[in-house]
């Protein structure tokens, strides 16, 4: 990407926003959108594009500046992310199990598993997820544990386990692991976090047609060593008033990491039509930049594109409310709230994402096929993105709810 597509003519359309740069992440996100199709094509794992995100705090910018983060609310977090998403969508992506974490342990704070989590993000650690060890049960099911069973060993004076994690998104990223297993002394049912070292694997085997370089393959761990002291009780269970959707972060996350997307296309139709150099015969104007329709598309794709983003703004705003109400008597109406609005700016957004990326196509025309350019990435990461959660169910239960009052399933996707 030039240097003229940060700033669209008078559109106010930017790659990076003023939070970004605010925060100091401008010259990051910008490096990272200019190399994104080059990645894309020489499917170079972006490692380097996330230490430097790491370094600079990405990961920690939820936390209180006396805490080692930014003390933003979450809120700002979701501007960043989509930011970063405009980048490059594979690198926002990959950030997305870490950011719930600490999401999750910045309301459990006292608890000391989540002590333990917030300590490695203040360190400007990331941490990814140990659950679902096969997908032989229903999906989003939580039954599964990727190191099922941790076993004491008395020489060491520490836990052993072994495990693969499919969809491991962002793991070959991250510092730390975190999740679940029965450990041999007592049988009981812990949580775990494990430091990257030995026996973790960085295998890249994600075979999905796009977000081709988020990690999303399987992370194996064999014979990995878990001190006793990084061992904890599982969580405490919730009281019958509090509300039960604990899951709408991430749907919500990858809404806006789609929304992202859709800003890049916006952004790179700009660069299609300037540097569009021949028309056709039959057109109207001497160059594709002065011809009626081709304006008229590109005025198209910045209409849908501001639509997007205002749909992904309203459920991050829900969200945030959501957050906001966290312990008090609006938490269960205004959680609720915010997995309907989840909801229907998925089924919105996955609709029309995939559109636009295809206008971006109709507007360069032969001139943007090359493979060089990438530009196809668009398309296929907004497919593979919302093929996380289809928005059939999502539909349905939409409907059902206005027709019936159904409420939404309490599990993970919702």
């Amino acid at each position: 990407m030039s240097s003229d597509a940060t700033v669209a003519h008078d559109a106010g359309l930017r790659l990076v926003s003023p939070l970004s740069a605010a925060l100091g992440f401008a010259d990051a996100i910008t490096d990272i959108g200019s190399t994104a199709a080059e990645r894309e094509v020489a499917h170079r794992l972006p490692r380097e594009e996330i230490a430097r995100l790491k370094a600079l705090g990405f990961g920690a910018l939820r936390l209180a500046a006396d805490a080692g983060g930014r003390g933003v609310s979450l809120r700002e977090l979701f501007g960043v992310a989509r930011d970063v998403a405009a980048a490059d969508s594979n690198v926002a992506h990959a950030f997305r199990n870490h950011l719930w974490q600490v999401e999750a342990a910045l309301r459990q704070r006292g608890h000391p598993f989540h002590a333990h989590v917030l300590d490695l993000t203040k360190q400007h650690k990331t941490v990814g997820l140990g659950f679902a060890q096969s997908d032989a049960v229903a999906a989003g099911a939580r039954s599964s544990k990727v190191l099922s069973r941790l076993e004491w060993d008395e020489r060491r004076h520490a836990y052993v386990g072994s495990g693969d994690k499919v969809y491991a998104t962002g793991n070959l990223y991250n510092d730390a692991f975190v999740g679940l297993a029965v450990e041999s002394r007592h049988g009981e049912t812990v949580q775990y976090v494990l430091e990257r070292g030995d026996g973790v694997s960085d295998e890249d085997d994600w075979q999905g047609f796009g977000q081709r370089l988020t990690g999303s393959g399987t992370a194996r761990f064999r014979a990995v060593t878990v001190p006793a002291a990084h061992v904890y009780p599982p969580d405490p269970p919730k009281s019958a008033e509090a509300a039960p959707w604990g899951y709408t972060f991430h749907q919500v996350y990858l809404t806006n990491c789609i929304a992202g997307i859709v800003r890049r296309v916006a952004l790179d139709a700009v660069e299609v039509l300037r540097a569009r150099r021949r028309n056709f015969y039959h057109g109207e104007a001497d160059h594709p930049a002065g011809e009626a329709v081709l304006q008229a598309l590109l005025g198209r794709i910045r209409a849908y594109a501001a639509c997007v983003d205002a749909t992904a703004d309203r459920a991050v705003d829900a969200l945030q409310r959501a957050w906001d109400s966290y312990g008090t008597s609006a938490e269960y109406e205004a959680t609720l709230t915010a997995t309907h609005s989840a909801a229907e700016a998925k089924v919105v957004i996955d609709d029309l994402a995939p559109q636009i990326a295809s206008w971006l196509i109709d507007l360069g025309s032969g001139s943007v096929v090359s493979r060089a350019g990438a530009l196809d990435r668009h398309w296929r990461n907004i497919k593979v993105i919302a093929s996380h959660n289809p928005r059939l169910y999502k539909e349905r239960l939409l409907g059902e709810n206005l027709l019936t009052g159904q409420l939404p399933p309490t599990g993970a996707f919702f």
